[in-house]
């Protein structure tokens, strides 16, 4: 789901500026059918690492598809950072209280790892980050994260700077080595501990690839005014 709607506006942007330069129908729909490949390939790949039930792929590429829709014009640029707060807790308050809910009325959202850790050959393979609450720590501290790198003096300085198509590649070399290093540093293998370095993680990313890294880039490749020299 969370690919299917973060690609789709990449993939709109990219074929608006396919569209603008050519007339070829055939090459129109190559990002779309790009998108479209790439979203097949992850959700045969989650069945084939019986990751997720095809069913659960099926659901979660459509809900993504639709997200990604419906919200790519509405992105909440110029909100404030209690906006994010709150959508972070309400992400996480009222996804707790459904979960616990259904728990009580007898319906166990986990069913399905329940089982695989019965069943499974190797339990340990049953890896945390597949709970239902891994995802929603990591979701609610994405929301977090990225008010916060909106609302830094760093995102404030570079948010109107034009970068180069050399500080773009540096940026995303640093911030993919960044990215890289914290998802080497692992996680507790207590489930509580998790799920809050899990937020935290989340919550720390936004404001390394929009605002942090980006600043850094802009401020170290400036160049100096050169001085003025008196006639």
């Amino acid at each position: 789901m969370i690919t299917g709607a973060a690609l789709w506006p990449v993939m709109i942007a990219i074929s608006s500026q396919v569209a603008s330069q050519t007339r070829s129908p055939w090459v129109r729909v190559i990002p779309g059918l790009a998108y479209c490949t790439f979203l097949l390939a992850v959700g045969l790949s989650r069945v084939f690492l019986l990751a997720h039930f095809p069913h659960q792929v099926l659901a979660g590429l459509l809900a993504g598809v639709i997200l990604g829709w419906l919200l790519s014009p509405r992105v909440p640029m110029e909100r404030e950072l209690s906006f994010y707060g709150l959508t972070a807790l309400t992400l996480m308050l009222g996804a707790s209280l459904m979960y616990w809910t259904l728990f009580t009325l007898g319906l166990d959202l986990s069913w399905s790892i329940n089982l695989a850790s019965k069943w499974c050959d190797r339990p340990e393979w049953v890896l945390v980050d597949s709970r239902p609450f891994a995802s929603l720590s990591r979701d609610s501290g994405s929301a977090l994260g990225l008010g916060i790198a909106l609302h830094t003096p760093c995102y404030a300085q570079i948010r109107r700077v034009h970068l180069g198509n050399g500080q773009k590649i540096a940026c995303f070399v640093l911030a993919m080595g960044l990215l890289v290093f914290l998802e080497w540093l692992g996680h507790p293998p207590q489930i509580s501990l998790f799920y809050i370095f899990n937020f935290l993680k989340f919550t720390l990313w936004p404001c390394l690839v929009v605002a942090l890294v980006p600043w850094m880039v802009h401020t170290l490749s400036a160049q100096e005014a050169p001085p003025i020299r008196s006639s």
